[in-house]
């Protein structure tokens, strides 16, 4: 099992957006092979706050998911309508450690 999170900080005058965009990204996320499932949480205290959790079966169908349109329109669409966004990649069947993919403020 492989893990895909993404934290980060909405603009405000953005959230609407940010989780229209996300749960139309998501749909489109289940539909690839190798995804055990995708959940989309946000801070109940600050809901410009979230965090995207995706489970993938093995560590390269994330890596594939990675190369394909779907990934680079989710990172467009994160620096589009965030301040605040770190996304993390953690192999978890090699014993953890998360390798940062993208961050930025």
């Amino acid at each position: 099992m492989t893990r895909m999170t993404v934290v980060g900080k909405v603009r405000p005058e953005k959230r609407t957006e940010f989780l229209d965009a996300m749960r139309s990204l998501q749909k489109d996320r289940l539909k690839e092979q190798g995804i055990a499932g995708s959940q989309l949480y946000e801070r109940s205290e600050d809901p410009t706050h979230f965090l995207i959790i995706d489970e993938w079966e093995t560590d390269e169908d994330l890596q594939r998911y990675f190369v394909k349109e779907g990934f680079r329109v989710l990172l467009g669409a994160l620096r589009t309508l965030c301040t605040e966004v770190e996304v993390k990649y953690d192999p978890i069947q090699r014993g953890g450690g998360d390798v940062k993919l993208h961050s930025f403020n």
